[in-house]
């Protein structure tokens, strides 16, 4: 038998856990059999039927620091099994969480999920708070030392290097990560009518890649909450693509893409109210 022709076991897997990230409740639910079964790990039933998951899942959905992270995967005849961490708001604060997710495949949906979950790690090292007059040198200084690694991708300082930080912590809400007292990451938001327009997401090379940007992309949805509006919007350069692609995993979606001095900048949007248009 020709491999190329043998169907992707873990597809229906991966595309539920890119749907879960969307928090697309419609994508999600198809790949799942109509009469799956979710279970605790070994034997607690916890849903059985499409209709049960779905349920369940609503109400995970409207977590806004919700995302889950493949570890690893193993693949075994028609079984998946998956490592994932899990970022959640728990009832004590934002944290994260191991889980063992083991999948059944038959006819390309999952007919049976059992899940083993860890005790979950809060977020107790990292605090939020305003930026006011006196943080404007930071601000540029943070956002300066964030995207220095794309000059050379770029072939001049990316948009966030060149602008006036007296004038946008004045004009714009920018919050401040800081984590064991040290400013390390920040998200700049500009309020509109109708949506919450993300100017600037740094972490400092530091603290990359320990999720803190996701959760300063939480953030700004519970920001844009508070305020009544339904959608956030943000934009990149088209080479900035592991942005892009993170903030497609989060959900947004492309809108449209625009020159801008001999490159392209790609607008992006995401619903809080549904799926992305």
């Amino acid at each position: 038998m020709d491999i190329s022709s043998v169907p992707d076991i873990a597809d229906p897997v991966q595309r539920q856990l890119d749907a879960y990230n969307a928090r697309d409740i419609d994508a999600f639910m198809q790949y799942w059999a109509e009469d799956c079964r979710y279970y605790e790990f070994p034997d607690r039933l916890l849903a059985h039927g499409a209709a049960e998951i779905r349920e369940r899942h609503l109400a995970r959905f409207q977590e806004p620091n919700l995302h889950g992270r493949l570890v690893n995967r193993m693949v075994v005849a028609n079984m998946v099994v998956d490592h994932e961490t899990v970022t959640r708001t728990f009832p004590d604060g934002a944290g994260e969480i191991d889980v063992v997710a083991i999948y059944e495949i038959e006819n390309g949906l999952i007919a049976r999920a059992w899940f083993k979950l860890g005790p979950p790690r809060l977020f107790a090292d990292a605090a939020l708070r305003r930026a006011g007059p006196a943080d404007a040198v930071a601000v540029h200084d943070l956002t300066h030392a964030a995207y220095a690694k794309w000059v050379p991708v770029l072939g001049r300082p990316p948009k966030p290097m060149t602008a006036d930080y007296h004038a946008r912590v004045r004009d714009h809400v920018i919050d401040l990560l800081h984590v064991d007292g040290r400013l390390a990451a920040l998200i700049e938001m500009a309020p509109r009518a109708d949506h919450l327009l993300i100017e600037n997401v740094a972490v400092l090379p530091a603290f990359q890649g320990r999720g803190y940007g996701r959760r300063l992309l939480a953030h700004a949805e519970a920001v844009a909450a508070a305020l009544g509006l339904g959608e956030m919007r943000l934009y990149a350069n088209k080479l900035l693509a592991t942005n892009i692609a993170l903030y497609t995993r989060l959900g947004y979606r492309v809108d449209r893409e625009e020159p801008f001095m001999g490159g392209f900048t790609v607008h992006m949007r995401k619903s809080l109210t549904g799926p992305a248009a």
